[in-house]
């Protein structure tokens, strides 16, 4: 699990006027929207006797402790201690740690890590998102699995001949081929050309694509986000895009915010078989993935063998690497848990490096030293 990057906390439609709890990366979170309807996020624990602030209350601009009533405005500083009153001088080490947020795409975003904003990879581009040629579904999904494991699978085609027999079948696994790979250090698309079987159903599936006519297939990943985006061109006039997020809950589970669009049959009435093949999709990746040994993806290649086929998610990988290796932004998950039921913990904020001299009163979560820098 890596810091210092952005993930989806959480829909924007479920945080409405109370705290909502959610885990991510190992951790407990807490989001909550100020009077002026601003989404924050917090650690979820309270300085004073460790309660969960998730369980509180909205105070104007703040969040209350159900525990003993302190309050936290949305920098985590400590503006009211109930029981010493209005009057009381509260010191500056009394703050959590808030994390930057930003809502796109239907979304809450927040930036789970200390690093400055200009070295930050930014939320990817979503421009169909609200674009009316598209008509826009939502789903959510829960995986059993590493959160790489599940943005791997999301850009890797050929397992689409093997697993997801609408996208493709075994005789046409060596047809398929890659066209085009672009990168960047924190991003990276490519195109296909496959040759997936005829639509199955009545006369109008099965004009929508002849049997193995080749389909323009785009897969994108995105380190922010945990994203895998995926655009299949069934032909000239019709499209599917699934841009999925994938936050770590923790090291073995992961939940993906999906976002599903479709250039054609616009109207709500197709929603339902919409939704039913992409959750179709997810249920048979789970079957795969959920099985997968190890469960963490693989730092390096040594203990697997690559061919050809898998460049474009090798490069996934080697941006997730430098990452570790050159930025030291992955989590000690076996330290962190050597601390567990002990002592609480959190991930870093960019308030650390704002008051570097500030002794907090909550430690940051052990990171993996990098091998370089």
């Amino acid at each position: 699990m890596l810091i210092n990057l952005w993930y989806v906390a959480e829909w924007s439609e479920t945080v409405k006027d109370k705290p909502v709890f959610v885990k991510m990366l190992g951790q407990n979170f807490v989001l909550f929207r100020d009077r002026a309807g601003k989404a924050h996020c917090l650690s979820d624990v309270c300085l004073h006797r460790g309660g969960a602030l998730s369980g509180g209350s909205v105070a104007g601009d703040c969040i209350a402790c159900p525990y003993h009533g302190w309050q936290y405005n949305a920098e985590g500083r400590v503006a009211l201690v109930p029981s010493e009153g209005s009057k009381f001088a509260i010191t500056e080490r009394a703050r959590i740690d808030s994390y930057p947020t930003q809502e796109r795409y239907g979304m809450i975003w927040a930036f789970l890590g200390d690093a400055p904003e200009e070295e930050r990879f930014p939320i990817p581009d979503f421009p169909e998102y609200d674009d009316p040629k598209w008509r826009r579904l939502t789903d959510e999904w829960r995986w059993k699995a590493d959160a790489a494991r599940v943005v791997e699978n999301g850009i890797d085609l050929a397992h689409a001949s093997f697993v997801h027999p609408v996208f493709g079948s075994p005789e046409t696994a060596e047809a398929n081929h890659i066209t085009k790979i672009e990168r960047g250090d924190c991003w990276g698309y490519s195109e296909n050309l496959q040759y997936p079987p005829q639509f199955k159903g009545g006369p109008l599936r099965k004009r929508m694509r002849r049997d193995k006519q080749p389909t323009v297939t785009k897969p994108a990943y995105h380190l922010s986000g945990m994203l895998a985006r995926i655009q299949i061109d069934i032909n000239e006039k019709m499209s599917i895009l699934m841009f999925d997020c994938n936050t770590p809950v923790d090291e073995h589970n992961t939940r993906t915010f999906a976002t599903q669009l479709r250039s054609f049959f616009k109207y709500k009435m197709f929603d339902g078989g919409s939704r039913k093949r992409l959750l179709k999709i997810f249920e048979q990746d789970t079957a795969i993935i959920e099985r997968i040994a190890p469960n963490y993806l693989p730092d390096d290649l040594s203990n697997e063998m690559s061919v050809t086929d898998d460049r474009f998610m090798n490069g996934f990988r080697l941006a997730r690497r430098k990452c570790i290796e050159e930025k030291g932004w992955k989590i000690d998950v076996a330290a962190m848990h050597n601390m567990k039921h002990k002592k609480a913990m959190a991930i870093p904020s960019p308030m650390r490096r704002r008051y570097p001299d500030l002794d907090w009163v909550i430690d940051s979560v052990p990171l993996v030293k990098p091998l370089r820098q």
